[in-house]
């Protein structure tokens, strides 16, 4: 359809400069003012229904109202002759987020974070003024000298929320699909009730996007990312990009949870978690004059003293100290040996990540790590390498699930960690993902209630990217509560063309699993 040279009188149209589902763009000038403007001209299909071209109306007027510096302004809105409508926006110079990856490859974490924190900086004001993009995506982040402008507040809103549009044009994809489906949230992709929380969530897929040179959910097909991203777990960043800092990577899964409550609370919340996930460690600095070690300042005296007869007092007062210190340690070993063998397990480093209580506090009391503190905990018992880590409760305390590989051999393991009557946490089993005739797999895991009793398991599902998209899966549940572990492994049948060979583990079979195994049946059809 023709666009005309001039819109609403003082708008100049000089060229085209993007399309997409909803519309196109153009550069323009404005006549009056001679500066560069960016007009957008929806679709037709929206200019039949008057109720979308009012509601239209309304929302740019409430977009207008955001004059962050890092969003594009809304200049004016209106109608050509033909009944479409169009925005008229800042223009802003600079390469998308888009064309940068696609130029440059994975940003340094640094870099990822700034433009992340960017982003959360004007959706900070977005949302206090109570606008939802909806549609974060590279093409819509425009990269300059001045660091990000985000483009095209609000539009996703005007649209999704018009049930006319998905019922009478049911030749859009998957009806009317208002986003794009690699960065939209897993209430998004399930039809549910969208909040500020959405737009925390494709920042989550933007950084990840960054870091690790591709977004978490990838396929030909729209509907399978759909799928994938209200299901799925992603691939845990630090497998794609083990030199991360641990803290960043935590902080991008922690964006990308699939319950909206589970991510951070604000866009400034998001914020600052990500800047801290990239801060050096703190160093503690000792003012001048202050006593920086142990007995400095005996030993000053000591070197300073003009008397021998002061120098050998204040020997003998070291030593009087240093004698009573060891008297005191070694009366302490004697009455608490049993402390004293827990202290020297690893899994005794626990203690570092709780407050100091008695025994009978800690037995009496529910423990509830961090996410972080889980990781350090996996990281000080494990074996290998961790890539993920779990938390899921029992009824009766907190189960840590890490994902492990082994740094000899790469293979893979979950190690489940439990808190024992003595106050410590150690590995209390160590499944085997990878096993023979599966082996080098990228592993992902999540935690599910999928039998109902309101208590998560643990599910771990492993993927040979070699085999295709549609073999050699393997799927592997630990019920906590019960100490059950549970397995499917998909591989070609090699007596039916595109056929799978479902191998089930023998518990499985029992009436206590029929829950399990039908969970693992449904994951195997929809993956």
């Amino acid at each position: 359809m023709d666009t005309p040279q001039i819109i609403a009188g003082r708008f100049r149209v000089e060229c085209e400069i993007g399309r997409g589902g909803m519309g196109t763009v153009y550069r323009a000038s404005h006549l009056g003012l001679e500066r560069p403007v960016a007009i957008k001209i929806l679709k037709q299909e929206f200019a039949a229904h008057p109720e979308i071209a009012d509601r239209f109306m309304r929302e740019a007027r409430t977009m207008a109202r955001l004059k962050h510096p890092r969003g594009a302004m809304i200049f004016d809105a209106g109608h050509l002759a033909d009944g479409r409508p169009f925005i008229v926006m800042e223009y802003v110079e600079g390469s998308t987020l888009a064309e940068t990856l696609t130029r440059e490859g994975q940003f340094e974490p640094e870099r990822a974070v700034k433009v992340a924190s960017e982003i959360c900086d004007v959706l900070s004001e977005a949302h206090a003024l109570g606008i939802v993009h909806r549609d974060l995506k590279p093409s819509n982040i425009i990269l300059n000298e001045r660091g990000v402008c985000v483009l095209d507040f609000g539009i996703a809103k005007v649209l999704q929320d018009s049930t006319e549009v998905t019922r009478t044009h049911p030749t859009t994809e998957s009806g009317l699909v208002i986003g794009t489906p690699r960065y939209m949230s897993p209430e998004q992709c399930l039809g549910h009730r969208v909040g500020p929380a959405t737009d925390l969530y494709s920042v989550g897929v933007l950084l990840y996007e960054m870091l690790a040179g591709r977004p978490p959910f990838v396929d030909p097909l729209s509907s399978v990312v759909l799928v994938k991203q209200a299901t799925a777990q992603p691939p845990a960043l630090l497998s794609l990009r083990p030199d991360l800092p641990r803290a960043l990577a935590q902080a991008v899964h922690t964006l990308l949870a699939k319950n909206p409550a589970q991510r951070p609370a604000s866009a400034a919340e998001a914020r600052a978690l990500v800047e801290r996930s990239v801060e050096p460690p703190r160093r503690i600095n000792v003012p001048f004059g202050a006593e920086a070690e142990p007995f400095a300042g005996t030993i000053s005296a000591l070197d300073s003293g003009r008397f021998t007869f002061t120098r050998v007092v204040a020997l003998f007062a070291l030593f009087a100290m240093l004698f009573t210190v060891a008297v005191a340690w070694t009366a302490r070993s004697a009455g608490k040996g049993a402390e004293a063998l827990v202290a020297r397990d690893p899994s005794a480093m626990t203690a570092a990540l709780m407050p100091r209580k008695s025994r009978a506090a800690r037995r009496a009391e529910p423990v509830s790590l961090t996410r972080d503190a889980a990781w350090r905990l996996a990281a000080s018992v494990s074996r290998g390498r961790v890539s993920d880590v779990l938390l899921v409760g029992t009824g009766a305390g907190q189960v840590v699930g890490a994902l492990t590989a082994n740094p000899s051999d790469g293979m893979s393991t979950l190690v489940i960690i439990e808190r024992g009557a003595a106050g410590g946490y150690s590995v209390t089993k160590s499944i085997p993902l990878d096993v023979e005739g599966f082996r080098g797999a990228s592993w992902s895991g999540e935690a599910a209630d999928l039998d109902g009793d309101g208590y998560d398991e643990i599910v771990c599902e492993g993927s040979r990217p070699s085999d295709g998209a549609q073999d050699g899966r393997r799927f592997v549940v630990y019920a906590p509560r019960a100490r059950e572990t549970y397995s499917l492994h998909l591989a070609p049948d090699t007596t039916g063309a595109h056929a799978l060979r479902a191998t089930w583990s023998p518990n499985t079979q029992g009436r206590e699993a029929q829950l399990f195994r039908h969970a693992l049946r449904q994951r195997a059809l929809v993956n």
